[in-house]
């Protein structure tokens, strides 16, 4: 399938709808089969879960539309909200994403009520409780439902420790997630046609599957939570910025810059803070001090420079920032848990092998 099929599909309006559209009273219909309210009803995301959905007929994006066992298979379950429709206020059990493809989303989450604009992302923790009221004609809502275990497995574990940033921003993602429940990703124009054309080849890629189902589908997401994370940290920029403030990942890219020569007192002066709270605020970020940042930048620049360049190991030292030797091999050793000249060594053996 391809994105103007998938436009062509899923933007009328399927019978449902139709019927729902002309038929207010009985909009809430689905909710005789699947009785949301009920204590006793736990969604786990099965393959029994999904197709009780699907034959309760809230979940099809298009009439008529197939769904194989190679898809109910998946650990995401993807669906369409249904125009017209009301969905009683409810709490699930997994995480789940709701991207505004066109129109609004009128939403109501532990009693906050929220309004999305085109393009705007909403994620759901668990235990959330929330309703969406009815979408009009021009409100497409797609939803991306998933286990928390495979939420961490394929978002939060992939980048926890890959560097500062991405830890900071992962970890500040998912604990504002669990704290408040949801977190709202803010359209923004230099990033919606990239985000929208991956849930397009996400949603093609559903409804009409390929050999490679599951790798495709996790690329995807993999690709889909990196922009969601990119646009969060712009967000967050943009907002500290209006209160001529700087984010602590503006910070945290001048000492990646910087490494070489900065030093707090100088880096509290560049962003207008007492070097202390900078100190307090880069270590509540990190997980790592001001001293630790700048050795992790330092060390990243080291070891490239010792793969990529025949430069004397005491030169790259002194460059990078360190004049006592003995200190360098020290810090090296602790990082890489050997000399420089052995990882350089292993990394040229291990090329030629190739």
């Amino acid at each position: 399938m391809n994105k103007l099929e998938f436009r062509n599909k899923v933007i009328p309006l399927t019978n449902r709808e139709k019927y729902y559209k002309t038929h207010p009273s009985h909009t809430g219909d689905y909710v005789k089969n699947i009785d949301l309210l009920d204590k006793n009803y736990s969604f786990q995301l099965t393959k029994q879960d999904k197709l009780d959905l699907i034959n309760g007929k809230h979940a099809i994006f298009y009439d008529n539309q197939k769904i194989t066992d190679d898809v109910l298979n998946l650990p995401i379950f993807c669906t369409k909200q249904t125009r017209f429709s009301f969905i009683p206020i409810h709490i699930r059990n997994y995480i789940e994403l709701k991207y505004v493809y066109s129109g609004h989303c009128y939403a109501m989450v532990n009693d906050k009520e929220i309004i999305l604009h085109t393009g705007d992302i909403l994620l759901l923790d668990i235990n959330s409780k929330h309703t969406i009221l009815p979408p009009s004609e021009n409100d497409i809502i797609f939803n991306f439902q998933m286990n928390r275990s495979y939420f961490n497995e394929a978002f939060i574990s992939k980048f926890t420790s890959s560097n500062p940033i991405t830890t900071f921003l992962t970890n500040i993602i998912d604990h504002t997630a669990k704290h408040e429940d949801y977190v709202i990703f803010k359209n923004r124009e230099d990033d919606y046609e990239d985000i929208n054309n991956l849930i397009e080849s996400i949603l093609c890629e559903y409804l009409d599957p390929s050999l490679f189902l599951t790798t495709i589908i996790d690329s995807y997401f993999l690709l889909l939570f990196v922009k969601m994370t990119q646009r969060y940290q712009a967000n967050m920029e943009e907002h500290f910025r209006n209160k001529n403030k700087s984010y602590i990942t503006e910070i945290i890219q001048y000492i990646q810059h910087h490494y070489q020569s900065c030093s707090l007192i100088k880096t509290a002066q560049c962003f207008g803070y007492n070097p202390d709270y900078l100190s307090r605020m880069i270590h509540q970020s990190t997980g790592l001090s001001f001293k630790r940042l700048i050795n992790y930048y330092r060390m990243e620049a080291i070891s490239n420079q010792l793969i990529n360049t025949n430069k004397p190991i005491y030169q790259i030292a002194q460059e990078n920032g360190f004049s006592n030797l003995n200190y360098f091999y020290k810090q090296f050793s602790s990082k890489f848990g050997g000399l420089p000249a052995d990882y350089r060594k292993q990394y040229q053996e291990s090329k030629k092998k190739i």
